[in-house]
């Protein structure tokens, strides 16, 4: 469909989208395990579906591809299928709309790439070859224009935009999801999302899932205050889901409701209707009958009476941290952390007594406490931290973003915050589930570190990572890694930069061994870092521990020299490596205009208070 015609049947009426797949799918076939994977095996209940929302009355069909894209096709061994299911969905859609009586359209479904399993391959040109590969197959087969749905990240809906305008002139619908305060989840306004979309070449911008009827109309309302005759998108969820066994359950939204919206959304500008998750058939006959003898709204004519907006989330004003370490840091100290791994079992006890015995040494300012290192099972860090924060020891808990989602993360954080007594946070991505001690297991990953720091940002500015209003600010002092021996080191910089720009307040590094790596990483910085410096410090053991980390553990380089060193030194090589940790340590005291603030120490062998032989 040339983009003129589609402009012209949005200009003269008002066109009705179908609602429900994927819920209308887990009612008749029960729970899947991809449901784009049923255009092969169950072909016949996708046709079913469209063939009802079609004797609905529906105008527009929507291919049940939502999430036939490679990255999320993978987590089930499946991204080698990605144009099989992308065309097999549109022959279903066809086949459908060859039965109908009336005219219709086929929507191609296009949303969001899901979690990366490696966080690092979310770059803008990644997702752009992932969206293109799928609308390229959509197009292929015969759709007439792509909707690109339930985008929560506004830099994703954009990166999908590009891909398909980068080869393709069909129309596009661009749908961001709202939560009932009215923000993404990457919390973008739907003011903002205007402002970006509507001069990227798409004919249509609304929303559609997570919310009801009601706080649809309150995100239409403002968008419509901005996007003047510009035409709207509408299709919200039936409302809020419950779970009741293996079963989601969606309340008993009437038909009539959908009615009253329906005008209402009308009245507002909107030229696209349907529903999203809950929806059925009933729901989209009653749209169909409502906008039926109704023609879309004329800009300034949009006047309705509809439910009162919710008012928007304000942070509050960005305040210095409080924690005793970023204090410390400011007042020019230089500041010694030293990191401990949780324990694997159920006692705290041997490492109460280690820590208390590093702290009573008056050489160290902090513990940093490791979160599942090399992924492998141990107490939760923010729980561990909680304990050393009640007997007074001031702690960095490491927090990764592998074992739980954004709820998870921010429960969490708030309990640590409001209940342990935590005040700094490291920010991971952490390491993956392969190599740890359950390698069949999965990572969550709905977050990279760049994205957990933008979740402890909005933490302390008092809002959820949707936009809501917490009643209360936290003030984590916010820490990220940084790697200056990467191997991708055009990458790395580039992920420093974001973490910084997304509110980090310090980084701590990976172990360096030689200060000439730093010094190295510095020109590459372009001369001084921008947030202030702890720089990992690991007193080696021996020749064969050192040999294992430069081999076997990733990010750690280890220089050939002092391997040799090592090796040459024999049972004398403790000596040797915690002579030359001494030397480090008294580098980076020195090292101070080049924005190294403090230093994190690694004991060997988890034995914390040999640690301070660094000291003597």
């Amino acid at each position: 469909m040339r983009i003129d015609e589609f402009n012209q049947r949005l200009r003269e009426s008002v066109l009705v989208a179908d609602g429900a797949m994927g819920s209308l799918l887990y009612e008749t076939v029960g729970p899947q395990r991809c449901v784009d994977e049923l255009n092969a095996t169950r072909a016949e209940e996708v046709f079913r579906i469209h063939m009802a929302y079609l004797e609905a009355g529906a105008h527009i069909i929507e291919t049940n591809t939502f999430g036939a894209n490679r990255n999320k096709l993978s987590a089930f061994g499946l991204e080698d299928r990605v144009t099989e299911f992308n065309h097999r969905g549109v022959k279903i859609a066809r086949e459908a709309r060859e039965a109908a009586k009336h005219e219709v359209l086929i929507a191609g479904s296009i949303g969001p790439p899901g979690a990366f399993r490696d966080p690092r391959e979310a770059t803008p040109e990644q997702l752009r070859k992932i969206f293109r590969e799928q609308a390229e197959a959509l197009e292929e087969r015969g759709v007439d224009f792509f909707v690109l749905e339930t985008f929560g990240d506004l830099a994703e809906l954009l990166a999908a935009i590009e891909a398909i305008r980068s080869f393709s002139q069909l129309p596009i619908a661009a749908e961001m999801t709202y939560s009932e305060e009215g923000n993404s989840f990457s919390g973008a306004r739907p003011k903002d999302a205007w402002s970006l979309l509507h001069e990227k070449g798409v004919q249509a911008i609304g929303a559609n899932c997570s919310v009801g009827p009601q706080d649809h109309l309150r995100i239409l309302q403002e968008l419509a205050a901005v996007a003047g005759s510009f035409p709207m998108t509408a299709m919200p969820n039936v409302g809020f889901p419950q779970r009741a066994g293996d079963r989601v359950i969606y309340p008993k939204s009437s038909p009539e409701y959908f009615d009253l919206f329906a005008r209402e959304a009308v009245q507002l500008g909107a030229r696209i209707l349907g529903g999203c998750c809950g929806t059925t058939p009933d729901h989209i006959r009653a749209m169909v009958r409502a906008v039926k003898d109704l023609r879309p709204a004329a800009a300034g004519a949009r006047a309705v009476a509809v439910a009162e907006p919710q008012p928007e989330a304000r942070p509050v004003a960005a305040r210095e941290p409080e924690s005793a370490l970023w204090r410390k840091i400011q007042a020019g100290k230089f500041v010694v952390s030293v990191e401990i791994d949780p324990p694997k079992g159920t006692s705290i006890d041997r490492v109460l007594e280690q820590v208390q015995n590093v702290m009573a040494s008056k050489q160290v300012d902090a513990i940093d406490v490791n979160s599942g290192p090399l992924a492998r099972v141990g107490m939760d860090a923010l729980s561990l931290s909680g304990a050393l924060e009640a007997r007074g020891i001031e702690t960095i808990p490491h927090l990764t973003t592998r074992d739980a989602n954004l709820i998870g993360l921010q429960a969490m954080l708030l309990g640590a915050w409001t209940i342990g007594g935590v005040r700094n946070v490291l920010a991971v991505t952490g390491d993956p589930p392969s190599l740890g001690s359950a390698p069949g297991s999965i990572g969550v990953y709905e977050v990279d570190s760049i994205g957990l720091v933008k979740v402890l940002a909005k933490l302390n500015q008092g809002l959820d990572w949707g936009g809501k209003n917490l009643g209360g600010a936290t003030n984590f002092t916010i820490g990220v890694a940084v790697n200056p021996l990467a191997e991708d080191l055009e990458e790395e910089l580039r992920r420093f930069h974001a973490k910084v720009e997304a509110g980090a307040h310090f980084a701590m590094t990976q172990p360096i061994f030689d200060p000439d790596h730093w010094e190295q990483f510095l020109k590459r910085l372009g001369g001084k870092s921008p947030i202030p410096i702890l720089v990992g410090l690991w007193p080696l053991s021996s020749y064969k521990q050192a040999l294992r980390l430069h081999n076997e553990v990733p990010g750690i380089v280890i220089p050939e020299p002092l391997l040799k060193q090592l090796e040459a030194a024999g049972s004398s090589a403790r000596d040797h490596g915690f002579a030359l940790g001494r030397k480090l340590l008294e580098w980076a005291r020195s090292a101070r205009t080049s924005g190294i603030a403090g230093a994190y120490l690694i004991p060997p062998f988890k034995r914390y208070e040999e640690i301070l032989d660094l000291f003597h």
